[in-house]
């Protein structure tokens, strides 16, 4: 018994070890490719930023321009930011995981390092720079009008963290699909990009859409995240057909189901040219 329970114990240690080393190299990666981007751009950092800001202002000239219905009951900037940010986010993890792997293919060569700890650091990094462009207009905003309001600050944060899984395991699964079907990524890029883009609620809310309409696009994921994004800041807001539970089980079958076609064929990944 006595040497037993010293022998689980051991074995647990080098689990969380190997573990923690795993998490260390994805932190490294990830802040290797944040340093490179600010490198590339003109702006350094704040260039980094800038891409979905832009986006963003495009999004919003264009919503005043053509007078789309919303709601009054939050203030269109952060209403159009939530859909925005979340959007982009998600694009960037999912569709750029069809080719992160192949870009990262000298990290290989060290042992410790697999394609799935590039695409978490990818993950990583659009979560920070999304995340801190939905921070920042928030409180730009929230200055603004002397007013700082979030009601469930949890559910923000629950909701955030589903997206993140939901654009990996969307992105995990396109990648090992595409490099044994590629006419997959074309369709990945161009066709359920455009797709998503239009049933995720970034031009209207949902509870203004007729009730036969709302099935057409609450099939989406991420139109429940975007939604749920908005009523976490201010519960009034009304979000008919929209589930938490589902976008739950969207990103839990989306991980799930990525993981094990990665697990299943990591030898072809590596093997990229």
């Amino acid at each position: 018994m006595s040497n037993t329970q010293p022998g689980l114990v051991g074995r647990f240690q080098s689990t969380i070890d190997r573990l923690w080393l795993q998490i260390r190299i994805v932190l490294a990666l990830s802040e290797t490719e944040f340093v490179l981007r600010a490198e590339k751009g003109s702006f350094g950092v704040w260039g980094v930023l800038f891409e979905p800001l832009a986006l963003m202002m495009t999004l919003l000239a264009l919503r005043i321009l053509i007078r789309l219905k919303s709601t009054d009951l939050l203030n269109p900037v952060v209403w159009l930011i939530c859909g925005v940010a979340l959007l982009y986010m998600f694009r960037k993890i999912g569709i750029k995981a069809l080719t992160g792997v192949s870009k990262r293919q000298k990290f290989f060569f060290y042992r410790r390092i697999r394609p799935l700890d590039t695409l978490l650091a990818s993950a990583l990094i659009e979560a920070r720079i999304h995340g801190s462009v939905l921070v920042l207009v928030f409180l730009s905003v929230s200055f603004w009008n002397w007013q700082i309001k979030l009601d469930n600050p949890a559910l923000v944060l629950v909701d955030f963290l589903l997206t993140i899984a939901l654009g990996l395991g969307v992105g995990i699964s396109a990648l090992v699909i595409g490099h044994r079907i590629p006419i997959v990524k074309t369709l990945t890029k161009f066709g359920i990009n455009r797709l998503v883009l239009w049933t995720s609620g970034i031009f209207y809310a949902t509870y203004t859409l007729p009730g036969p309409i709302r099935p057409f696009v609450t099939w989406n994921p991420l139109l429940h995240s975007v939604e749920l994004l908005r009523h976490g800041i201010n519960l009034a807001y009304p979000i008919p057909g929209i589930s938490l539970q589902y976008l739950f089980v969207c990103s839990s079958l989306s991980c799930g189901f990525g993981l094990l076609f990665y697990f299943f064929n990591e030898a072809l990944l590596l093997s990229d040219d």
